[in-house]
C-alpha cells in the first residue's frame, strides 16, 4: 500500500471539507449546535405546568381543595377567566388550556350523603404525552381527595386510622419504574437525537466523496492498492470529525444536562464510534455508484430521514405493521439504537449486545469492500475511455 496516495487523499479530503461551505457546515459546525440546541430544549426533563382551567360549579370545602391540589401539582398552571364550559372550550381551540376541570355542583353534599360525585376532565387528546400527564396526574388528585373523604369518615366511625386505609385500599402494590424511573426526556430522548444527528451529518457528507468534480477514477481505481489507499484517506478526515462528534456527546452533552450513563463511557463511545463510521460508508457506498451528487443525496434523505420514526424511540416497532418492521430493520439507526440505550440508561455491556455490535461492524467492512471494488471497476473502465492502458 502506498502511503503517499493515503496522505494524498487525506490532504484533498481535508481540502474539500475546507472549502465546501455546505459540507463544512453539515460535518463541522452542525452537529454540536444541535447536541447544545436540544440540550436545551429538553433541559427541564419533565412535562410541567400545563395550562389547565377549573370550573368550580360547587365552591365548597372539598371543591376548594380539590382546586388547591391541582394548584400545587408542579403538572399543572391554573388559567382563570373561565366562567362557562363553552368559554374554556373556546380556550381550548384557541391554545391557551390543555385541559378543563370541571367540578359538579353540589358535589360536597352529595359526598356528605355517601353519594358519588362526577367531576370531569377534559383533555385536549392532539398530544399525546401531555394528555396522558393530564389523566395520570387528574387520576392521583381524586383518588387523594376520594382517599381523605372515606378516611374521615370511617375513623368518625371508631375505626382507627390502620383499620380505615385496609379499607380503603385493601389491594397494596408497590411499583419500581426501572431505567427511566421520572420519565426523563432528557436520559430517553436526548441521546437518540444527538446520535441521529451523527447519523444524518455522516451519512450526507459520505454522498459526496466519491462523486465531486474534482475526483479521477483514471487514477483513484488503477489498482486494488490504490483503491483501498484511497478508501482509508478520504475517510480519515471523517473519523476525526466522527470521534470529535462522540467525544462532544459523551465528555460534554452528558454531564451538562446530567444524563444518565450507567454503563461504561468507553464502551459507549467505541459503539456510537463504529455507528458513526456504518453511517459515513452508507453514504460513501451511494456516492460511489451514482455519479450525481444531489440524486445521492436525495437517496440518502429518503433513506435516514423516517430512521428516527422508525426508531421504536416514540412509537414501539412491535406495534408496527409486519411490512414497516421489516423496512425498519434495514435501517441502520434502528439496529444501532436499541444496543445504545441498552449500553447507556440499562447499564449493559458490550458482550450484551453482540448482534447489535456485529451489525455495526457489518455496516462499516461490507460497504467498504463495496467501495474498493466498485471504484476499480469505475477505474478500469475509465481508463479504457481515456486509451490508458488498463
Amino acid at each position: 500500500m502506498k502511503k503517499w496516495k493515503t496522505v494524498e487523499a487525506f490532504l484533498n479530503e481535508i481540502k474539500r471539507i475546507g472549502d465546501t461551505r455546505s459540507l463544512f457546515v453539515i460535518t463541522v459546525i452542525l452537529p454540536p449546535v444541535l447536541f447544545l440546541f436540544f440540550g436545551f430544549l429538553y433541559q427541564s426533563a419533565l412535562v410541567r405546568g400545563i395550562p389547565v382551567a377549573i370550573l368550580d360549579a360547587d365552591n365548597s370545602v372539598i371543591s376548594r381543595t380539590a382546586v388547591s391540589y391541582f394548584a400545587s401539582s408542579p403538572s399543572f398552571k391554573i388559567v382563570s377567566g373561565y366562567a362557562s364550559l363553552k368559554e374554556a372550550e373556546a380556550g381550548m381551540i384557541k391554545g391557551e388550556i390543555d385541559a378543563i376541570i370541571s367540578l359538579p355542583r353540589d358535589m360536597e353534599r352529595e359526598i356528605k350523603k355517601g353519594k358519588q360525585v362526577h367531576p370531569v376532565v377534559f383533555a385536549n387528546g392532539l398530544n399525546v404525552i401531555k394528555s396522558n400527564y393530564i389523566l395520570s396526574d387528574a387520576t392521583k388528585i381524586f383518588k387523594t381527595i376520594s382517599g381523605g373523604v372515606l378516611l374521615k369518615k370511617f375513623r368518625s366511625g371508631g375505626m382507627t386510622e390502620a383499620q380505615a386505609m385496609d379499607v380503603i385500599s385493601p389491594v397494596r402494590f408497590d411499583m419500581q419504574i426501572l431505567y427511566n424511573s421520572n420519565y426523563s426526556y432528557v436520559d430517553f430522548l436526548l441521546p437518540g437525537l444527538c446520535v441521529f444527528v451523527i447519523f444524518m451529518s455522516l451519512s450526507l457528507a459520505g454522498t459526496t466523496v466519491y462523486n465531486h468534480k474534482e475526483i479521477n477514477f483514471v487514477e483513484e481505481g488503477n489498482s486494488f492498492l490504490n483503491s483501498v489507499s484511497g478508501l482509508i484517506g478520504k475517510t480519515l478526515p471523517y473519523i476525526i470529525i466522527c470521534a470529535a462528534d462522540v467525544m462532544i456527546l459523551l465528555g460534554v452533552i452528558f454531564p451538562l444536562f446530567s444524563i444518565t450513563l450507567r454503563g461504561s463511557a468507553g464502551e459507549l463511545f467505541f459503539y456510537t464510534f463504529l455507528f458513526g463510521l456504518s453511517s459515513l460508508m452508507l453514504g460513501m457506498l451511494v456516492s460511489v455508484v451514482i455519479k450525481n451528487i444531489m440524486l445521492s443525496t436525495q437517496i440518502i434523505l429518503f433513506f435516514t430521514t423516517p430512521a428516527f420514526v422508525f426508531s421504536g424511540l416514540t412509537y414501539p416497532l412491535w406495534a408496527m405493521p409486519e411490512a414497516h418492521q421489516l423496512f425498519a430493520r434495514f435501517i441502520p439507526y434502528t439496529q444501532f439504537l436499541d444496543g445504545f440505550i441498552r449500553l447507556y440508561l440499562m447499564g449493559e455491556n458490550l458482550s450484551d449486545i453482540g448482534n447489535q455490535l456485529n451489525m455495526q461492524i457489518a455496516g462499516i467492512l461490507i460497504p467498504a469492500v463495496l467501495i474498493v471494488v466498485i471504484a476499480g471497476i469505475k477505474g478500469t473502465v475509465a481508463r479504457r475511455k481515456a486509451g490508458v492502458a488498463v
